[in-house]
């Protein structure tokens, strides 16, 4: 199955990325993939994810977020931002 992530076009590439700790524990879990397995595919220690998941760290790398996007197979790139942008009001 090939998987195209998108990124948003304004992240420069010495930004860093805010992520949301509890919906990035969420979604690894769901996707059965352990601490461990998830670091070692992107390259990094397995602490890293863990303090990701509990918030004492949260931001990433433009690398290290197209990474976790594509190891959760996470096709829309706002599913692990802290600070995603609020869906547009439907009104009735």
């Amino acid at each position: 199955m090939t998987m195209f992530v998108v990124m948003p076009r304004e992240t420069p590439p010495n930004h860093v990325i805010e992520v949301h700790g509890y919906a990035l524990r969420v979604i690894r879990q769901a996707r059965g993939r352990a601490v461990t397995d998830l670091a070692a595919a992107l390259g990094v220690d397995p602490s890293y994810i863990r303090h990701l998941e509990n918030g004492s760290k949260f931001r990433v790398s433009p690398e290290v977020y197209a990474g976790l996007l594509r190891e959760l197979q996470i096709e829309d790139y706002r599913a692990l931002l802290a600070t995603a942008p609020l869906r547009d009001e439907v009104s009735a």
